[in-house]
């Protein structure tokens, strides 16, 4: 891809499109469009890192800037105050039509108004438990969920962590027409046939017709006879409180929370103050995940790793003196951007079983539930990141750097 182009165009949606798609193509995330003093710079958000490639006039900003508002049923009059709104594309790629949901985000800043659209990409393959790069080890974990009849699952990691993609992929699993499926989201990220889906908002910050918070959507949601419930996040103690609840009384409920770890998890949740002993009966599974960036298979640089080499906590899962692994071609080639060709996931899982009950309900923390489940063969996520940096998928150096 050319850097440092200055982009001219006659037809607005049609450069939006043609910016989508490029995104597309590179496997990115987000599509960054920020006016300075001068030009306008278009940047793309690419296995985690923000790449600049175009640029375009001021002139042709204030067109570009009208018409996301416009396709995004936005103000077009409204320049100071922040602006979220959602459009929809059907990109050609490789052959086939794929349904591109784009999130909009506009803030004033003090050259205009900066630009921010989420990529998310409707279609069966991308929303496929079996295509997200789970280990084969993890994957047949996570399988066992969807003959779950009720209970809590939980997805936790950092923000662009993938979680809401993989609720969507576990939910895929059911026959929308015969199981009553619920979303319960801020924003709705994928839009699905047969899914019952609500945007809620604070009331606070509600304008228009929206009105009511997640407590009392989760709450309107189990008067509607549920069979699953989704639930984009879990951020306060009421909301984990009827999750839990539901969870115990018949229902299944999936749902994500920001956390540093599958275990931490369990002790975040305890600190919001949910009751030990319906977190130890409820709660079925945790998976925490992350993206970490995937190298190219045609330059990437393989290297030998003595078990010296290791940190000291990898040390019990190496059966091995030394090991093939590989690093990231700094330079990149032709068929990739700087050694990397996108993301990839690595994880770790839990569940839950009666002993671990037990440790749950009787107060233990994070040390003693960690020990338990590594003499039950828990797989940590760095072990996760090891196994693909051994069969060449991502640099050996992002894994080191894991907790």
């Amino acid at each position: 891809m050319e850097t440092g182009k200055l982009m001219s165009f006659d037809n607005s949606m049609d450069f939006i499109e043609k910016l989508i798609k490029i995104g597309v193509d590179y496997h990115a995330s987000d599509i960054h469009i920020t006016p300075s003093k001068t030009q306008v710079f278009i940047r793309y958000r690419i296995s985690g890192n923000l790449e600049s490639f175009y640029g375009i006039s001021l002139e042709n900003y204030d067109k570009l800037l009208n018409s996301i508002k416009i396709a995004s049923s936005l103000a077009i009059d409204e320049h100071n105050h922040i602006q979220d709104g959602k459009m929809i594309f059907n990109i050609d790629h490789k052959g086939a039509k794929l349904s591109v949901n784009v999130r909009v985000s506009i803030l004033p800043i003090i050259y205009g108004e900066n630009i921010v659209m989420r990529l998310l990409i409707s279609s069966s393959d991308r929303l496929n438990i079996n295509n997200l790069g789970f280990s084969e080890h993890n994957l047949k974990i996570i399988s066992k969920i969807k003959d779950l009849e009720e209970g809590l699952v939980l997805l936790c990691g950092g923000t662009g962590s993938g979680k809401t993609t993989t609720l969507y992929s576990l939910l895929n699993q059911y026959d929308p027409f015969k199981s009553s499926i619920f979303t319960l989201e801020d924003p709705v990220e994928y839009t699905v046939d047969g899914y019952v889906q609500s945007e809620v908002k604070d009331k606070k910050s509600a304008s228009n017709n929206i009105s009511y918070t997640f407590q009392e959507g989760l709450v309107g949601i189990l008067r509607q006879d549920p069979d699953i419930i989704m639930i984009g996040e879990i951020r306060r103690k009421e909301e984990a409180s009827i999750c839990l609840e539901a969870a115990n009384t018949g229902h299944l409920v999936m749902g994500s929370i920001h956390s540093n770890s599958s275990i931490g998890t369990i002790t975040r949740l305890k600190k919001l103050g949910v009751e030990s002993y319906l977190l130890s009966s409820s709660l079925k599974y945790v998976v925490y995940q992350k993206l970490i960036r995937q190298i190219c298979p045609i330059c990437r640089e393989k290297i030998t790793f003595t078990k010296q080499d290791f940190p000291q906590k990898f040390h019990p899962f190496l059966k091995q003196d030394s090991y093939e692994v590989y690093k990231v071609h700094a330079e990149g080639c032709q068929n990739c951007i700087k050694g990397y060709v996108g993301n990839t996931l690595i994880s770790d899982i839990i569940e839950n079983n009666d002993d671990l009950y037990d440790l749950i309900l009787s107060g233990k923390g994070d040390v003693e539930i960690k020990n338990y489940l590594l003499s039950k063969g828990y797989i940590p996520i760095y072990i996760d990141a090891l196994n693909k940096a051994i069969k060449g998928e991502i640099d050996i150096k992002d894994v080191l750097i894991l907790e």
